[in-house]
């Protein structure tokens, strides 16, 4: 839209002596539960502690934790249940969560964490069925400490983005024809986040308001010009509601990106013109795959999937779409070939029936949102679902989806289904009592990187859902796409403990923001990240630390970064959370710390607003690579030394899946007879937060 300013070989049975005489430890990481400082608007305490409530439930029981204890409690084994429990509930629940667990008859646990007066209650309830009269086995395995290892992540980012009209700030391209900045060249400033750069990509939009031809272009990248020649764009469509207002695009590759900073500027070029506003730049992206190299503990699987590209515009009723007048109900826009098909379909939905619903319109084509939000405004829209598969048992440690958004794009949806729901991960604007923007309809706040791991399930097909579509209150309906956007997932089956924090998706009013987000880290954390989710017109960061009597330390200040071992930094400065050591080997001192990210974004006229954008992408990660005891592995059969030996035999596949060399000699089995639990058992794990 046009806008304006803006675990002993042969085991041993349990008897119920030995039982009774069993002090079990028993910390087996089944899923990296990431709950932390909430986000402050009403109601996302409750949310967060029933997804919590609910993802801890649903280890205890895939691990066999439940069953275990409840095989206990039937033999009197009062304190190993107990044990076997806290325990458990101690590797997943973060610092500042309380807890009462109930099972069937027996004694209630509760652990308040110090928390004397609770801000939200959340509980969540589950039935076990008691398994057939047997014997559960179970093996564990001494582990040590994993060892960290050089984890290369590959990235597609979208690196600059303009969503204007440049009409609303230059009054005409023929008379101002440098794009920063008007009659003479000015460069525009953006960051890539590393030096290991594999490829780059601009994505350049043409309109003539006088039925000719585009204008050719001059896109100089780090003084590297990149001629367009004005018939090499390709045309689009007939603008609709228009009668003369032709449609361009270009894509081109970019051979001149540098690590960090890079500058960029456009001449506009073969303009012949009888008026001075005839030619205008509706859209422009800067789009960078590179590597990048982080350390994580050895036995972390990282998966991307990939959404197809998608791009076109849509109508709600026949328009022409070019000057033969040919009618269709809009555009579809092949990002690989570069050709241009009609849409002869009505593709209409509204925005409540597609919001958090399943619906027919995620292929890919383009399709109108009939009154987004409820409001007046329609949207020309793609949107694109990719299924993330996560395999029972992993322990989910970190998730994040990047949305390289291209055209007109203004506004955008992030949903994830869990197996059950579809859950809202981000929205442009405030929806569902989320605070996402002061901006009323987030024109412009557009994320490139969502954290999701909290939506996730293991054990399920799990759906990623990016929505992205242009704002037409006047019906001037414009091209918009996504390219080369994807989902990535790390996950593990070792007791590797990798906590999250992320901060709350906000656009501010200004270009400038800088959140304050609280975090945690633990004894014997090896490893903290910060890993960064800014608008995609971001200039620079900052980022800062401070504790509870030491005041605001800086630790980073330049381009932005994909990542950032903040550790590394402070331990060779300040050691605001760190107590000695060397980067690549530092000792962190548990606490409570605060880290400010300060958000520096383009002016109106280089990125299409001027309001600062932070995402959830943006998180700090506290990584414990020591296991704090005993990984278990669970299984049933008919007699003791069966399934004694089916537990070892899951254990050791568990294991060697995650690439962990073991030493099969100290594996550690036993069996403990299931007759006597009851046929089924209420669980009920309430949680709280001060």
């Amino acid at each position: 839209m046009i806008r304006g300013f803006n675990d002993d070989e042969g085991g041993f049975i349990f008897t119920t002596d030995a039982v009774l005489a069993l002090i079990v430890v028993f910390i087996f990481t089944a899923s990296i539960v990431t709950y932390f400082a909430l986000p402050s608007y009403m109601g996302a305490d409750h949310q967060h502690l029933e997804a919590l409530a609910a993802d801890a439930l649903d280890v205890m029981r895939q691990d066999g934790t439940l069953y275990s204890a409840a095989a206990m409690y039937s033999r009197n084994n009062t304190a190993g249940a107990e044990n076997l429990i806290e325990s458990e509930l101690q590797s997943l629940l973060p610092p500042g969560v309380g807890y009462e667990f109930k099972m069937g008859p027996y004694p209630t646990l509760r652990n308040d964490s110090g928390i004397l007066v609770s801000r939200d209650t959340a509980s969540r309830a589950i039935v076990i069925s008691g398994p057939e009269e047997g014997w559960l086995g179970r093996a564990w395995y001494k582990m040590e400490e994993v060892t960290l290892e050089d984890q290369e992540i590959n990235s597609t980012t979208t690196v600059w983005n303009f969503h204007n009209w440049l009409s609303n700030y230059w009054s005409s391209l023929y008379y101002r024809p440098y794009w920063g900045y008007q009659t003479a060249p000015r460069n525009i400033s953006f960051s890539v986040p590393s030096t290991s750069i594999n490829w780059g990509r601009f994505l350049l939009g043409s309109c003539n308001r006088r039925n000719r031809s585009s204008y050719g272009a001059n896109v100089v990248i780090n003084n590297v010009p990149h001629i367009v020649r004005n018939d090499s764009f390709t045309f689009l469509n007939l603008r609709p509601g228009t009668t003369r207002e032709l449609m361009y695009n270009y894509q081109g590759n970019i051979t001149s990106l540098t690590g960090g900073n890079n500058n960029f500027y456009v001449q506009f070029t073969n303009m012949t013109t009888t008026g001075s506003s005839d030619y205008d730049l509706p859209w422009f992206s800067i789009i960078a795959n590179y590597t990048t190299t982080i350390k994580v503990p050895k036995g972390i699987i990282t998966r991307t999937f990939q959404f197809n590209d998608a791009a076109g515009l849509a109508v709600p009723s026949l328009t022409r779409l070019d000057t033969n007048g040919t009618l269709g109900y809009g555009r579809i826009y092949d990002l690989n070939t570069g050709t241009v098909t009609s849409l002869n379909t009505r593709r209409v939905i509204t925005w409540n029936s597609m919001v958090r619903q399943n619906h027919a319109y995620s292929d890919g084509l383009p399709f109108v949102i009939d009154s987004v939000n409820g409001w007046t405004a329609d949207g020309s829209a793609v949107s694109v679902t990719q299924d993330i598969p996560i395999p029972p048992g992993s322990r989910i440690l970190d998730a994040y989806t990047v949305v390289n958004p291209y055209g007109g794009v203004d506004d955008a949806l992030v949903e994830v289904w869990n197996g059950t729901a579809w859950n809202v991960a981000f929205c442009s604007f405030d929806y569902g009592g989320v605070d996402y923007s002061i901006v009323s309809d987030g024109y412009g706040n557009v994320p490139g990187i969502v954290y999701i791991r909290d939506y996730l399930r293991a054990g399920q097909t799990n759906r990623v859902r990016v929505t992205i579509w242009d704002n037409v209150p006047g019906q001037d309906y414009d091209l918009v796409g996504l390219v080369d956007s994807y989902s990535t997932v790390s996950y593990t089956s070792l007791p590797i403990q990798w906590h999250n924090y992320p901060f709350n998706s906000y656009q501010n009013s200004t270009n400038v923001s800088a959140p304050v987000r609280q975090f945690t880290i633990g004894s014997d954390a090896k490893k903290v990240l910060l890993f960064v989710g800014a608008g995609l017109d971001t200039k620079s960061i900052k980022v800062e630390v401070k504790n509870s009597t030491s005041a605001w330390t800086q630790l980073y200040s330049g381009p932005v970064p994909f990542s950032l071992d903040i550790g590394a930094i402070d331990v060779a400065g300040s050691r605001i959370f760190t107590t000695g050591g060397n980067p690549g080997n530092y000792s962190t001192r548990p606490g409570t710390y605060n880290i400010r990210v300060t958000i520096n974004s383009g002016a109106g006229w280089e990125s299409g607003d001027s309001n600062a954008e932070i995402y959830s992408g943006t998180r700090v990660a506290v990584i414990y690579p020591k296991f704090l005891a005993n990984m278990w592995a669970t299984e049933y059969a008919n007699d003791a030394y069966t399934a004694q030996a089916l537990a070892r035999q899951e254990l050791i596949a568990m294991l060697q899946a995650s690439g962990y060399s073991i030493d099969p000699s100290l594996i550690r089995t036993e069996a403990l007879y299931t007759g006597d639990i009851p046929n089924s058992l209420p669980v009920r794990l309430t949680l709280w937060r001060d």
